[in-house]
């Protein structure tokens, strides 16, 4: 055979296995929070039996299927804890609003309290941002709302299911200060 033929058969070869790679690396799509805005908590849990259910022969999950799993477990906490949704208003103007894909918006602040409690008026303000949440529950059961801050610890929310109001707390779950911060839900 020549090698011309050759090259061309085998150049055609690879261009007919091009589409069935990329579609089984499309199947495999990490899912994003804008994915899951709007599903009702049954159709997150189906989508994660669907996930689980093609591995029901014991064969591990891809680290694309764990990470929706993940997503997906994360996106039913949320949903638990809908009371969490909407704004929440500091007596100084600083806000919060949470919403359900996961998203948060935290307001710009224009002082902090000190050690005594008084609040006290910086300049400049601290900007607003936008970040993601996350719920983990403490010892008692209790649900506990993590908001990422761009720069720095997490910002900590200690709650209860139904309340209107809680304070603010910043560091991790093991070792965290209050801010002074006290929210109440509008």
């Amino acid at each position: 055979m020549r090698p011309s033929f050759l090259f061309c058969l085998l150049a055609c070869a690879l261009l007919a296995a091009g589409p069935m790679v990329s579609c089984t690396c499309t199947r495999e799509k990490p899912l994003e929070a804008a994915d899951l805005r709007g599903l009702t908590q049954a159709q997150l849990q189906q989508m994660r039996e669907e996930i689980l259910s093609r591995h029901a022969d014991g064969s591990p999950l891809s680290s694309c299927e764990t990470a929706n799993v993940e997503l997906l477990r994360e996106q039913e906490r949320r949903l638990d804890n809908g009371w969490v949704f909407g704004e929440w208003r500091e007596r100084h103007g600083a806000r919060l609003i949470f919403r359900d894909d996961g998203t948060v918006s935290v307001g710009a602040r224009d002082g902090v309290y000190d050690e005594l409690g008084v609040y006290k008026f910086i300049s400049p303000e601290q900007p607003s941002f936008e970040s993601v949440w996350r719920v983990v529950y403490d010892e008692g059961g209790n649900p506990v709302v993590l908001v990422s801050t761009p720069s720095g610890p997490d910002l900590i929310y200690p709650g209860r299911r139904g309340a209107k109001t809680f304070s603010e707390r910043t560091g991790d779950l093991q070792l965290s200060s209050e801010t002074g911060y006290y929210f109440t839900k509008i």
